[in-house]
């Protein structure tokens, strides 16, 4: 893709995200620089309520470039807003005498009280806040990573292809044993092997990264990516970091961090790779499938609003020694591969709409249920002993920032009890027949070539 075509995308979903959903009533507020220098444009911004900032942009001569909400609700309340000028905007400093008359200006959307909470997006797209994300921005419900076509963003038929060994991996697949609870409140602990992600700005340090381990050719060896200087990779041993950067649209895939140092610098890790943002989430090198590390990842945010509108990562204890589409890499090998998935085997659960409705269970336990009869489940990984699993976003997205996890936000206004270790369990499990009500659905489903 030419950068003039990515910038166009970029620009659109900018452009996208600065209008209110459908029914959502805004108020616009308009500030001019109280001051310029040197490209910098100085706003007091003053009577905001910051729960009620929604989007804002800087606007120059009917040119517009999005500001991160996060940055103008932490200086809501009368208090200084710095923005720099794109660099394609600075000029002389007679241009800077113009921004002081007013010729630039701030522009921030509020949300009306009455709408605050109200998800209003019909379906989950890329295009929802892309080049708005930050601190205290994060993607919202109406946000999906990858393109409308890419394998993970397919819905499934509700009678799909299935693969021919459909019976025999289940089989071996729940012989296994009962899939995992979900854990909320492990970010900064050893029990932390989920993904953390991050959306840097011009102002983040950067940092070229580099490879350790002697695996042949590490794509991104040597490349410079800006990371926050507060983001943590998840404490457990795999180390995962992922950094979306939406200037140039790469999301780049770090396993096992090692060195990170503060305020940039050299990068170590053992190994990573990248994929388009914009893309069909492949081709990056930080799980075993190469996956991009957002594939299949559950969002607190899609839990509050009901709805998962993609495919989930699916872990499993070990898998054939095969891949099939969209997988391109190995993980642990089974002993015996007689039944045993292969990477990038997808699953699906065969529920109906109304047979999940009717089940006996919490309402977030049916959002996950609905998008594995709606989505499926792709295999990206092993675990080497737990039987399998999926895996929600890692809570040091959000707590790297001093930041309260919204996964565990959201399992104390589920009703779930904390444990004695501070963690919170979704049982999202339990109760059902996962050997009945689970089936393989051919790989030529996802290829569409079937």
């Amino acid at each position: 893709m030419s950068r003039r075509l990515l910038a166009l995308i970029l620009a659109l979903a900018a452009l996208a995200v600065l209008a209110p959903g459908a029914g959502a009533a805004t108020k616009k507020r308009v500030f001019t620089p109280a001051a310029a220098d040197s490209g910098v444009l100085v706003f007091k911004v003053e009577g905001l309520a910051a729960r009620r900032v929604r989007r804002g942009y800087l606007e120059r001569r009917g040119q517009r470039r999005a500001v991160k909400a996060g940055r103008i609700r932490e200086a809501a309340g009368g208090g200084v807003l710095r923005i720099r000028m794109p660099s394609a905007w600075r000029a002389r400093a007679a241009d800077e005498e113009e921004d002081r008359a007013g010729r630039a200006r701030l522009v921030v959307l509020m949300a009306d009280p009455g709408d605050l909470g109200r998800t209003t997006c019909g379906s989950a797209s890329v295009t929802q806040g892309l080049g708005n994300f930050g601190v205290g921005s994060w993607p919202g419900a109406c946000w999906r990573p990858y393109a409308d076509d890419s394998p993970f963003n397919q819905l499934l038929p509700r009678r799909p292809r299935l693969d021919p060994r459909s019976d025999a991996i289940v089989r071996r697949v729940t012989g296994w044993g009962e899939p995992a609870e979900l854990r909320a409140g492990v970010a900064g602990t050893d029990g932390d092997w989920q993904h953390p992600i991050y959306y840097p700005d011009g102002n983040d340090p950067e940092f070229e990264v580099h490879c350790v381990e002697d695996w042949g050719t590490c794509e991104i060896e040597g490349m410079r990516v800006r990371i926050p200087d507060a983001a943590k990779p998840a404490a457990g041993s795999d180390g995962h970091l992922t950094v979306v950067d939406q200037d140039s649209g790469w999301e780049y895939d770090f396993w096992q961090v090692r060195r990170k140092p503060r305020g940039g610098g050299r990068l170590v890790i053992s190994w990573g790779g990248r994929t388009r943002i914009e893309g069909d989430g492949l081709g990056s090198d930080a799980n075993a499938a190469h996956y991009g590390s957002l594939a299949g990842i559950i969002r607190a945010e899609e839990m509050r609003r009901g709805r998962i509108d993609h495919a989930l990562f699916m872990l499993v204890r070990c898998d054939s020694g095969r891949k099939v589409y969209p997988a391109r890499g190995l993980g642990l090998p089974c002993d015996r591969s007689a039944g045993a998935p292969s990477q990038g085997t997808r699953f699906q659960l065969d529920m109906s709409p109304a047979e999940i409705d009717a089940l006996r269970a919490p309402d977030w336990k049916k959002t996950i249920l609905r998008a594995m009869a709606d989505y499926g489940l792709y295999v990206g990984d092993t675990t080497g002993g737990t039987p399998w699993n999926i895996w929600f976003e890692s809570g040091a997205s959000y707590t790297s920032f001093g930041r309260r996890d919204p996964f565990v936000s959201f399992a104390r206004e589920a009703g779930l009890r904390r444990s004695s270790d501070d963690t919170y369990y979704f049982d999202w499990a339990s109760g059902i027949d996962w050997r009945r009500h689970l089936r393989v659905v051919d790989p030529c489903v996802a290829e569409r070539s079937c």
